[in-house]
């Protein structure tokens, strides 16, 4: 009697399938252009923990982190020289113009931010009079955001200051410690080099109600339809540098201080901040995502309706998270 043929259950299946990556490694690596900030924050990080644990070679990818502006990052993304942008609040944007895209991981969902001022400048009400802020780019986050809290604090963005948009973090610090920018946001990084540099810090950007995301991974509708395989690759070997960063503080704190050469008591607080402010799997709820949407919807003056369909898709993280959970993986 011949033998019978064994199946193999949907739990052993899953766990094959995140762990035979490993005997891939004899492959050619497949290239993996991300878009990115080229700032000095964990949104950037979780793609460099990936490459660097060997996640991303597990899945048979090597993935290369470019920096470039927001508006040159999306028009890269659409015109096929990046294969994924970390910059989601612009992506969001660009969706709400009409442009071809999906945000399929979300890192983060309250602003990490800080708001200074110049030596010169005190107070938010010392703005009035057409002083110059600094964001990343007009339209994204760090624009919507800072317009939003101006407005709380009795500063009309559109009247009482010009909002410019000024590229990298790095570019905003320093214009504002030369004197050609009045005030700026910072990231973590940055807000602790504006301190040391004697700036005025006028409001932290978590201390309001708002949730937006500005981290994650974000790529065209065609990509999504026509390499659903790389992008589940992509995304799993993303999903377990979150996982990596969330779970190993000591590790993670290290690499923090390394990376962006600042102490490691400076490094820990960093941190313990991005933590509160980061998902558990990359994915956010429905209720979350309208919220966001139709934030963004007030801030760019959006008149039509945009479900949270039409910006996120988080069907094949879901399923990677499924996956990992059956498996303990």
């Amino acid at each position: 009697m011949a033998p019978r043929p064994f199946a193999i259950v949907p739990a052993l299946a899953a766990v094959l399938t995140w762990s035979l990556v490993l005997g891939q490694s004899a492959m050619a690596l497949e290239e993996v252009k991300v878009h990115t900030s080229g700032s000095t924050s964990a949104n950037v990080l979780i793609y460099k923990i990936a490459q660097e644990k060997g996640f991303y070679k597990e899945e048979n990818l090597n993935v290369l982190t470019i920096a470039a502006t927001s508006q040159a990052g999306i028009q890269g993304l659409v015109g096929g020289s990046f294969d994924f942008s970390q910059i989601l609040g612009q992506t969001s944007a660009a969706i709400m113009h009409g442009a071809p895209l999906k945000n399929v991981m979300v890192f983060d969902t309250k602003p990490l931010f800080w708001f200074f001022g110049s030596k010169k400048i005190k107070r938010v009400q010392d703005l009035k009079g057409g002083k110059l802020v600094g964001v990343s780019s007009l339209g994204a986050n760090t624009d919507q955001m800072t317009r939003e809290i101006l407005a709380m604090n009795g500063i009309d963005p559109r009247k009482d200051v010009v909002i410019q948009g000024t590229g990298t973090g790095a570019i905003r610090l320093a214009a504002l410690i030369g004197g050609s920018l009045d005030a700026a946001i910072t990231n973590p990084t940055e807000s602790l080099a504006a301190r040391k540099q004697g700036l005025n810090e006028l409001f932290f950007y978590g201390d309001y109600d708002l949730n937006i995301v500005s981290g994650g991974a974000a790529l065209t509708e065609r990509m999504l339809k026509e390499k659903p395989d790389l992008v589940r690759r992509f995304l799993r070997g993303t999903l377990r540098g979150l996982l990596w960063f969330r779970a190993n503080e000591k590790e993670a704190v290290a690499r923090m201080a390394e990376g962006f050469k600042i102490s490691p008591d400076d490094a820990l607080g960093i941190y313990k901040a991005t933590l509160k402010s980061y998902t558990l799997d990359g994915t956010i709820s429905r209720d979350l995502q309208e919220k966001i949407v139709n934030f963004q919807r007030k801030q760019l003056k959006v008149e039509k309706e945009i479900s949270p369909e039409s910006v996120y898709d988080f069907t094949i993280l879901r399923t990677l998270n499924n996956e990992r959970k059956k498996t303990g993986l």
